[in-house]
């Protein structure tokens, strides 16, 4: 294995992290019955399988490349999944309001099944989920805006976060590959666990303002009168 303890436990965080994200964040919209936010959730799951093959890749000492080809592939799904649940949010409820994101994920889906087959394999989605996840960003603060019960702000500036933390891998890989001559940035053990406790960052503000959100007072008061009303 490439990688150093420190270095594993930061990428146990970020996956532990994004795990208790999901997990809260779907408390709480079972807790003020939105089961559209409970769908969110679940479109987060993609990136956690995505977190989970990149651990199983760092575990086979990085022999193992279908596995980070899968992490890619799943990413993409990830990103175009939270776009189109968040565009789904931002709709009215009415007859109807489900078919632009049922459209952005029809698209995402055969976009990136022609680039997988036929474009270049997983790496070639790249700018797919990096076009998908910007898309994302700028629609949840429109719906952060429209309705702020949805998403603590802390959550919303993690997810926003995650630039940095893209903007610092993509240099400090740079650094490693061109400047000290390694073959891949987990060779450069400092500099990988450097830029990945920057998605650790990310993750644990997503987690922790589900948590806060989940533990306003306003949600436990609205609870007990939900708890005392009659069936």
């Amino acid at each position: 294995m490439l990688l150093s303890i420190p270095t594993w436990i930061i990428h146990l965080l970020t996956v532990s992290e994004w795990l208790a994200a999901i997990v809260l964040i779907r408390r709480y919209a079972a807790a003020i019955a939105h089961p559209r936010l409970a769908l969110f959730a679940l479109a987060m799951i993609p990136h956690l399988i995505g977190g989970l093959l990149v651990l199983a890749f760092h575990l086979g000492g990085d022999q193992t490349r279908w596995l980070i080809g899968g992490s890619r592939l799943f990413t993409f799904a990830g990103a175009v999944s939270l776009l189109a649940v968040t565009m789904w949010l931002l709709q009215p409820r009415r007859i109807g309001g489900a078919w632009p994101a049922v459209a952005v994920l029809a698209a995402g889906v055969l976009w990136g099944g022609w680039r997988l087959f036929y474009g270049g394999g997983p790496a070639s989605l790249l700018p797919g989920t990096n076009l998908a996840y910007l898309m994302f960003l700028v629609t949840l603060l429109l719906l952060h805006r429209k309705d702020r019960s949805l998403f603590s702000p802390i959550s919303v500036f993690g997810f926003w976060f995650l630039l940095v933390f893209v903007a610092v891998a993509i240099i400090a890989t740079r650094v490693a590959t061109q400047h000290l001559g390694l073959p891949s940035l987990t060779h450069a053990d400092l500099l990988h666990g450097a830029s990945e406790s920057l998605l650790s960052v990310s993750n644990f503000l997503i987690a922790f303002g589900a948590y806060r959100r989940l533990r306003a007072p306003k949600l436990g008061s609205r609870s007990a009168a939900s708890a005392s009303s009659p069936a």
